[in-house]
């Protein structure tokens, strides 16, 4: 078990009667998984539970357990007593944010969270630079000496797995390896997961796959790659970060600019080697992990790519 202090976490988690459980804005599975696993357990507990994570595609996450139990709606009459925040560096990741901040009645707000530029913005933080904020969670259960359920299992080995490359990411440590291996053992399938979040790609992602070929970029000399996915592009699941990222060529840094609206740009970056694209995301507001990192930048594309890559060219 992973060294860290849960127990302010512990004694809100029995305390508190009305939970509201969110993420971070474009939430993918160890964000949703995690939310399920303490939902699920949070029940089991007789407490009164709600999760909210303001997304239009929770669909995609259909293959976890109790899927239907995040809405996108902000429960706007709900008095929750604790607000649990996953996987978010800062509140303000958390679509529409202001809801919690400006909820007229008292709560305890908890930041449970692993990307090493957290912000402390709770009132209880469990943070820790690890592989998944469901290997975080994994760590906590086990720490009170839960018996995990199905339910919960699935949740979190998908979460895990999600955020590890299927275990192939340099933050997988032998912890993480020994969370998966229990997991499975209480009744997560590793290879229905692998199915669901990698076989299982419609015509519409191959059509992404398509474009994100189309439009690649490769500076060698620079050692990086970039392509666009532009608003006309269909919407899609695939994450065509990790389709890139697959280039070799002695590149180091890749970077997915995808056009949200005429002046909004979600840009995904991610490092194999040297460059923290973390520290460099944080120039324009961004931030996450060493090796993987996101920023949303308010402007134009094309004045997104031009900031981005004179800054990489820079370095």
């Amino acid at each position: 078990m992973i060294a860290l202090d849960y127990s302010e976490f512990d004694k809100q988690l029995q305390s508190g009667h009305k939970f509201l459980i969110t993420a971070h804005r474009y939430p993918d599975t160890d964000a949703i998984g995690s939310c399920l696993a303490l939902g699920h357990y949070l029940q089991s507990q007789s407490k009164d539970v709600y999760i909210w994570v303001d997304s239009n595609y929770l669909d995609q996450f259909s293959f976890l357990p109790g899927y239907d139990m995040v809405h996108a709606d902000f429960p706007k009459h709900y008095k929750f007593d604790t607000c649990v925040v996953l996987d978010c560096s800062n509140l303000e990741r958390v679509n529409y944010y202001q809801h919690i901040e400006n909820a007229s009645h008292a709560f305890k707000l908890i930041n449970v969270d692993h990307h090493s530029d957290n912000n402390h913005f709770g009132d209880i933080n469990v943070t820790k630079n690890i592989s998944s904020v469901g290997e975080l969670l994994y760590h906590y259960f086990d720490s009170i000496s839960l018996s995990f359920s199905q339910d919960i299992a699935q949740c979190l080995y998908g979460a895990i797995a999600f955020d590890t490359g299927r275990f192939a990411f340099s933050n997988v440590t032998a912890h993480t390896l020994a969370a998966a291996s229990t997991l499975v053992g209480c009744g997560a399938t590793p290879y229905a997961l692998s199915q669901a979040m990698d076989e299982n790609k419609s015509l519409v992602d191959f059509e992404l796959i398509k474009i994100a070929i189309d439009q690649l970029k490769i500076h060698k000399e620079k050692g990086y790659a970039y392509t666009v996915v532009p608003k006309s592009a269909p919407k899609g699941n695939i994450k065509i970060i990790d389709f890139i990222r697959q280039l070799g060529e002695d590149l180091d840094v890749f970077i997915v600019f995808q056009e949200l609206k005429s002046e909004r740009v979600k840009v995904n970056l991610r490092s194999k080697h040297h460059v923290d694209v973390s520290a460099f995301s944080q120039q324009f507001g961004g931030g996450g992990h060493q090796r993987a990192a996101g920023i949303v930048m308010e402007q134009s594309l094309d004045d997104c790519i031009a900031s981005i890559t004179s800054a990489l060219d820079a370095l």
